[in-house]
């Protein structure tokens, strides 16, 4: 099973390497941010499943943080820890979305039953898989989430897509995916993958609205969704 991704938005930095240590040690793949943008940036190219949340932080409030990702319907889980223990802040944090709150200082034994209680809740409202993306290797053919669309597939194209979808959560470098099409990289036209790339790309999202691969600036490609493998 994959380690859950879990965002570490603090701006105080010795916590914050403190809560990635505990959390890398817990068996989570943690990652640390100090701003909201930052963040925000990340999660839209590589989603996480998990976010940790101070409210107090230099370009934003954690609650307008938490309140746009619920509103969009992201199906991220939010703690908010944070120093602001009133009554009051606690209901606005949780009216927005986050679904623990928990005061400095806290316990870490009690961050994890938290994190446990909200991955339990998600995974309860998951629809048996039904979310997912599904790549069939032998058929050479995408089925959409939800929808159930099915997206006739090059062999190119399905070569792509597996060799990114193994390597989820980690990003995809150019070389590694010439290397896949069984070409040479020294002698490839990088303008033919990204050619590839994009017309795949563009197949999924014109089937879903979306397309579950996404660039890495200066270093490849990434599946930022969970894919269901078949025919492997």
């Amino acid at each position: 099973m994959v380690p859950s991704r879990v965002a570490v938005l603090e701006d105080n930095r010795p916590l914050r390497d403190e809560l990635v240590s505990f959390l890398d040690e817990a068996g989570f793949q943690p990652e640390a941010f100090s701003t909201a943008a930052s963040f925000l940036a990340q999660h839209e190219v590589l989603s996480f499943d998990f976010l940790i949340l101070d409210l107090s932080l230099p370009d934003s409030n954690g609650v307008d943080v938490a309140r746009g990702l619920s509103e969009k319907g992201d199906p991220i889980g939010i703690i908010i820890l944070t120093a602001e223990n009133g009554l009051a802040s606690r209901i606005r944090g949780l009216a927005a979305g986050a679904d623990a709150y928990l005061g400095k200082p806290f316990e870490f034994d009690d961050l994890l039953a938290h994190m446990g209680a909200v991955q339990r809740r998600i995974s309860r409202c998951e629809p048996n898989g039904a979310d997912r993306w599904v790549l069939d290797i032998l058929k050479l053919r995408l089925l959409a989430p939800l929808s159930g669309e099915v997206l006739e597939l090059t062999v190119s194209e399905v070569c792509l897509m597996r060799t990114i979808v193994e390597s989820h959560p980690k990003h995809v470098s150019r070389p590694e995916l010439v290397r896949a099409l069984g070409e040479d990289f020294r002698f490839y036209d990088e303008r033919r993958l990204e050619k590839l790339v994009s017309r795949l790309r563009q197949k999924i999202k014109g089937a879903s609205g979306k397309s579950p691969i996404k660039t890495v600036r200066g270093k490849g490609y990434v599946c930022a969704e969970a894919i269901r493998l078949v025919g492997a």
